[in-house]
């Protein structure tokens, strides 16, 4: 699924479901995202049916605009990948997918590798420890 935002910035999800999870209730009823459609150009609609506190809810119409999405997708890399070859919306799509991921996993090992060394370098004290002192 690709959504594009208000700037046209393009975000990339796997599923339907995991760009309702990620995606904000009140970006969506502030009408941030302008558009969002299938890799092969079926255009969704996002809402925000219980407000902006509650999830978000995505739908296909039935209708298509393939070439409005290569419009948006060939712009986005006009913009953001300066000197690459525009691709197709599914090459997008897999291409931003891929990014994402090995920016998560890079996060991820580090995040736990720091979390590991700090344990084994101080042992851990509780709260009223530390204020009190040895008793």
């Amino acid at each position: 699924m690709l959504v594009f935002d208000q700037d046209e910035d393009l975000i990339v999800f796997e599923s339907f479901v995991h760009g309702t999870n990620c995606l904000e209730a009140i970006d969506v009823s502030e009408g941030e995202y302008t558009a969002a459609y299938t890799s092969d150009g079926r255009l969704s609609a996002l809402d925000a049916p219980e407000g902006p506190d509650g999830s978000v809810a995505l739908a296909t119409t039935g209708r298509s605009d393939l070439a409005d999405l290569e419009r948006r997708v060939t712009r986005y890399w006009q913009r953001h990948q300066t000197g690459r070859l525009p691709q197709d919306p599914l090459q997008t799509a897999h291409f931003l997918i891929d990014i994402d991921i090995d920016i998560d996993i890079d996060i991820d090992i580090d995040i736990d590798i720091d979390i590991d060394i700090d344990r084994d370098k101080q042992p851990r004290q509780g709260w009223l420890s530390r204020v009190a002192g040895p008793m």
